[in-house]
């Protein structure tokens, strides 16, 4: 069935004063999914002569015949559209939707199970070199003998397992040091090419309290992050490992939601405390800032969702430039980046109906690659990419199946 055009038009009227005054729309076009502009867009007068094309930013002005007249909006890779306008001074939004059978074909690559014949529920996997480290319940054993840490070399063959007796998670620090974190202890992970020793065991509150601010390292600073007005605000701040003297890096704000809580505080100090139910909507309302700075070679970058924008530093966090994205305008991007550390490329992440698909963000330019979906699986878990392969968990929907862990191949 094919898919129905959704169009939003912000229309500003501005009241005809001068009979004279030429009938002019000005707007940018939008690809409806991914929110980016389109560009060489054919905008002509219907069964008129007059036309014009939008720029690389989608933006184009057109100067009407009279009131009323149609435009229609065409390029090869959009489904077409028509719109009347029935004052003058426009400023319009459109969004047009791709044709489905112009789409470019999905790269799709065969999904392998890699840790099929393990007889382990996975939980959780990390990638040490060319080998992986998994976690998991082992159907052999009973409770008290799960679950298991495996290391498993590149060619299939089990390196070491080791009965670590609590569930968890693998976790690495800023400075390249493993974990496995429990409910209530964090063990830093001794590892050598056939056996692991769990050592420093730490309070995991305690743990989480200090490390998870710290983002990464280079030269002698440290780069760290920290939450203020309701996660309204995300500053990044930066501090000498050896003078230990500390500078604010930058600051990222939503200022609208800012505002908003502005005017509730307010509210609530005439006299009305917060209840139940306020705190719940705050919870909806305000999410936290999401602009995740990541650390290639040479550029460090902020990815920007809450400004609409990429923003480039060299490794001494001396500013390079920015420029502005779109990607995340659309309604399938999810808050979520993803590095791969051996290549340095960088994905952005969407879910269409339980179906995961990424897509590369180059770093240096704010421009994206050609969305790279999964094929054949729902709902996938604990996706990541390691050395051009994209990694992720998966158990068969309502079936006994342990959870695998699957590989593709990206281009």
């Amino acid at each position: 069935m094919n898919k129905s055009i959704y169009i939003t038009i912000f229309i500003f009227i501005t009241v005809i004063l001068n009979a004279q005054k030429p009938i002019v729309v000005k707007g940018n076009i939008f690809d409806s999914e991914t929110g980016e502009p389109i560009s060489e867009v054919h905008i002509y007068i219907k069964n008129g002569t007059t036309g014009t094309t939008s720029d690389s930013k989608g933006a184009f002005s057109i100067t009407l015949n009279s009131l009323n007249d149609t435009l229609l909006f065409t390029h090869v890779r959009y489904n077409d559209y028509m719109q009347a306008f029935h004052s003058s001074d426009f400023q319009a939004k459109i969004l047009l939707e791709p044709r489905i059978n112009m789409l470019p074909d999905a790269i799709v690559k065969p999904v392998i199970n890699i840790s099929k014949g393990m007889l382990l529920d996975v939980i959780d996997y990390y990638f040490f070199g060319d080998s992986i480290i998994y976690s998991g319940f082992c159907y052999r054993y009973n409770k008290h003998n799960n679950p298991w840490i495996i290391m498993i070399s590149p060619k299939g063959d089990t390196v070491f397992t080791y009965c670590v007796g609590k569930e968890g998670r693998f976790y690495e620090d800023c400075f390249k040091n493993l974990h496995y974190l429990t409910d209530d202890t964090a063990y830093q992970m001794i590892l050598s090419n056939d056996s692991v020793y769990l050592d420093f065991p730490t309070d995991i509150d305690e743990f989480l309290n200090i490390m998870e601010a710290c983002k990464f390292t280079t030269g002698t600073k440290a780069l760290l992050s920290q939450y203020s007005n309701r996660n309204q605000m995300l500053i990044y701040y930066y501090t000498d490992l050896i003078s230990y003297e500390t500078e604010v890096f930058k600051i990222i704000t939503d200022e609208i939601k800012m505002n908003m809580l502005a005017g509730q505080n307010l509210f609530f100090a005439m006299g009305c405390p917060p209840n139940e139910h306020d705190l719940r909507f705050e919870e909806m309302m305000y999410n936290p800032v999401f602009a995740p700075i990541v650390k290639t070679k040479d550029t460090i970058a902020i990815i920007n969702y809450t400004d609409s924008k990429i923003e480039w530093y060299d490794t001494l966090f001396n500013y390079l430039g920015e420029e502005t994205i779109y990607f995340q305008n659309s309604k399938f991007c999810q808050n979520e980046i993803i590095v791969d550390k051996v290549s340095g490329r960088v994905f952005a992440v969407y879910l269409r109906n339980g179906k995961t698909s990424v897509k590369e963000i180059f770093i240096h330019s704010g421009s994206t690659g050609d969305e790279i979906s999964i094929p054949d699986f729902f709902w996938i878990e604990n996706i990541k990419v390691h050395d051009n392969q994209l990694f992720f968990l998966y158990r068969k929907q309502q079936s006994g199946d342990f959870r695998a862990l699957y590989r593709m191949i990206l281009e």
